[in-house]
């Protein structure tokens, strides 16, 4: 009786995956010119509900497998705070081969609105070839917006009275309250910037403050932490494939047990691809030379209050953006010169690829061998210090991973929006 229920379940649920399976086959891979545009936006900050309303006259679709343009999306954050994205516009199928990349620039107070209208001004005009294609040539109509009076078209280098020079103050905090327990946490800065094509330079002093306070019966328990300091460097361009620079910084911090660090470097970088190509791919590996002072809060685990420590890091790092997907890797190495025993090293990566139509797999993990835990305090740590991390623990490693797939099947479109009930949200406290 169990088989034969067992093997009735079974046969029903094949039954049912090959009715939802069966309309997948018209929508085959067609190399055709299409009657009408299908588009894949590959954007994970995009708003696309937006570009669905304002872009009706193309089919947008869930894959790009299915796509007869696939629009990829990157950034990299300019030196005046602002970003710079850039478009890479792959044509599939009877549109293979064309491909297309422009560049769009937003200022650093550009709102979420304003750079949505200019994503998509780029994209319908860059569209228009596509679209030139398909039936919809006779409906196109492309409008330029005059220019401003006295504007010529000559391009004029525009003077810069900062001369590069950017300066960014920052504030935040939060406050949770009930009446057995509170928190506050609050970090506050500034950065002081100024990026060129030869030079890239930054000083910022930035404070962390963070304080709770909890009731367990008649015990009150509170608890503060800080950390506050300064870092800066000064990068120079040597050639497409290197770069030289100093580093200089300033800490304080409750959590890792140092009154006082000075740490001054020298740096060197050598990157594989050239730089410019970094929105897409880069692979660099950067050495750094240098000491520091260090007055810790407490005496250390090895019976000291205040030492100089000479030091070298090494850091390289693989990222790659294709159509297929991303993949981080890096690597990073730490040791002190004064024992070389004490080193750390560390692994990390990142893999997002689309293995086939509609199924994709995140993989990300990091691994760091810790053998240089110079700042450790002397003597157990409390248990309020433990449960709320306001004291860095003895460890010999620190390992994560985190993992999933997506698959999706049925329908392609992806043109409706339908916004009803998305902002009730949940209130279950459970």
């Amino acid at each position: 009786m169990y088989r034969t229920c067992t093997a009735w379940i079974l046969s029903l649920f094949m039954v049912v995956c090959g009715l939802f399976a069966r309309p997948a086959y018209t929508q085959d891979v067609s190399t055709e010119t299409p009657v009408r545009l299908t588009f894949f936006l590959d954007c994970d900050f995009c708003d696309d509900d937006f570009y669905r309303q304002e872009m009706p006259y193309v089919d947008h679709v869930r894959d790009r497998e299915v796509a007869d343009v696939h629009v990829l999306l990157t950034r990299e954050q300019t030196g005046a705070g602002g970003w710079a994205f850039t478009f890479d516009f792959i044509g599939l199928r009877a549109f293979e081969g064309m491909d297309y990349s422009t560049v769009y620039a937003t200022r650093a107070d550009a709102t979420d609105g304003e750079s949505r209208e200019g994503f998509l001004r780029i994209m319908e005009a860059a569209l228009v070839p596509y679209l030139m294609e398909t039936s919809m040539r006779d409906r196109i109509s492309i409008q330029i917006a005059p220019m401003s009076e006295g504007a010529t078209l000559e391009q004029v280098v525009t003077e810069d009275p900062w001369d590069y020079w950017t300066i960014e103050m920052y504030a935040d905090g939060s406050a949770d309250f009930e009446s057995r327990q509170e928190s506050f946490d609050t970090r506050y800065g500034i950065y002081i910037s100024r990026v060129t094509e030869e030079w890239k330079l930054q000083l910022r002093p930035f404070f962390n403050y963070n304080y709770d306070r909890f009731e367990r019966g008649d015990q009150i328990i509170k608890s503060t932490s800080r950390r506050d300091g300064l870092t800066s460097y000064a990068v120079k361009s040597i050639s497409p494939h290197w770069s030289a620079g100093a580093y200089a910084d300033i800490l304080t911090s409750t959590f890792s047990n140092v009154e006082w660090r000075y740490r001054g470097m020298a740096a060197l970088e050598w990157s594989l691809y050239p730089y410019r190509e970094a929105n897409r791919r880069q692979l660099t590996v950067a050495y750094r030379l240098g000491a520091s002072h260090i007055t810790y809060q407490d005496t250390t685990i090895y019976n000291e209050i205040q030492q100089v420590l000479p030091q070298h890091l090494l850091n390289a790092e693989y990222e790659v953006v294709q159509p297929w997907g991303d993949i981080e890797i890096g690597v990073n190495a730490s040791q002190y010169l004064h024992d070389l025993s004490r080193h750390s090293l560390a692994f990390d990566a990142e893999f997002d690829v689309r293995i086939t139509r509609g199924l994709s797999i995140e993989i990300g993990g990091a691994l760091e061998l810790i053998h240089d835990q110079i700042n450790l305090p002397k003597g157990d740590a409390d248990l309020e210090e433990v449960l709320l991390r306001r004291r860095q623990l003895e460890t010999n490693f620190e390992a994560g991973l985190s993992f999933g797939f997506r698959y999706r099947f049925g329908s392609v479109l992806n043109n409706i929006v339908n916004p009803r009930f998305g902002g009730i949200g949940s209130r279950d406290r459970f």
